[in-house]
């Protein structure tokens, strides 16, 4: 279940994800351009270690399969929204799962978090969110030239900005919002070949490898062994 958060924090946060399972469950992860705060009533084991109860987490540049159980909050920023809020370089969150207690003195409990962020002073970075939102509403099918003209910056100054934001290249968060927006075709149209030219892939070959590249999954594997909890969160039926 997603929730929205207040009006102010709309700006900075997408929504809230609700999801529920009493059984230890297979997870496989992977990025949709989006850093988090996680909230566990349970247990989340990745790559052999018990993360916090309570952490938040960057950009991931490589999917990751996990085991979860119980209750999780899920609070999905914006690209540069835990910048925004907390004043961290992106860069410094970048696969990293940190305990929440090491970046606010006193982190809120779950049922406070709308109140929590509400309070704090957020750093404005207008152009970045303007520059996002485009990228979005053209479906990642944009061009660095094409950004440059957007924003009025050289590549390397827009690169530089959007990776203190953001905590990645402007390229690549292209290349997610597109591979994500294939993805969610896929739900609606299992036929992949006219899915490949609708999102800017000049070949079959080409979409297959951004896809598995972003979820470790081709898309008919994506589509026959897994069951969604959210775009890019599959509960996994095969082995991990």
């Amino acid at each position: 279940m997603q929730v929205l958060p207040s009006i102010s924090l709309r700006p900075f946060i997408r929504h809230y994800l609700f999801i529920e399972n009493p059984v230890r469950t297979p997870i496989r992860f992977f990025t949709d351009g989006n850093p988090g705060i996680v909230f566990c009533d349970g247990e989340i084991i990745l790559e052999g270690n018990y993360l916090p109860p309570a952490f938040a987490y960057g950009q991931v540049t490589h999917y990751k399969d996990l085991y979860y159980s119980g209750s999780l909050l899920i609070v999905v920023f914006r690209p540069y929204g835990l910048h925004a809020l907390t004043g961290i370089p992106a860069t410094a969150l970048k696969d990293q799962f940190i305990d929440l207690s090491l970046i606010f003195k006193k982190p809120p409990a779950r049922e406070d978090v709308n109140e929590f962020f509400s309070s704090l002073q957020p750093h404005t970075c207008s152009l970045t969110q303007a520059t996002i939102d485009y990228i979005d509403q053209q479906k990642g099918q944009l061009s660095i030239p094409q950004l440059q003209v957007f924003t009025g910056y050289q590549e390397r100054q827009l690169e530089r900005r959007f990776k203190e934001s953001v905590g990645i290249s402007p390229a690549k968060y292209c290349n997610i919002v597109r591979t994500h927006t294939f993805l969610k075709s896929l739900h609606k149209n299992k036929r992949i070949t006219p899915l490949v030219f609708e999102n800017g892939y000049c070949d079959q070959s080409h979409a297959i490898k951004d896809f598995k590249k972003l979820t470790g999954l081709t898309p008919r594997h994506y589509l026959h062994n897994n069951y969604p909890l959210a775009s890019n969160f599959l509960s996994r039926n095969c082995t991990i």
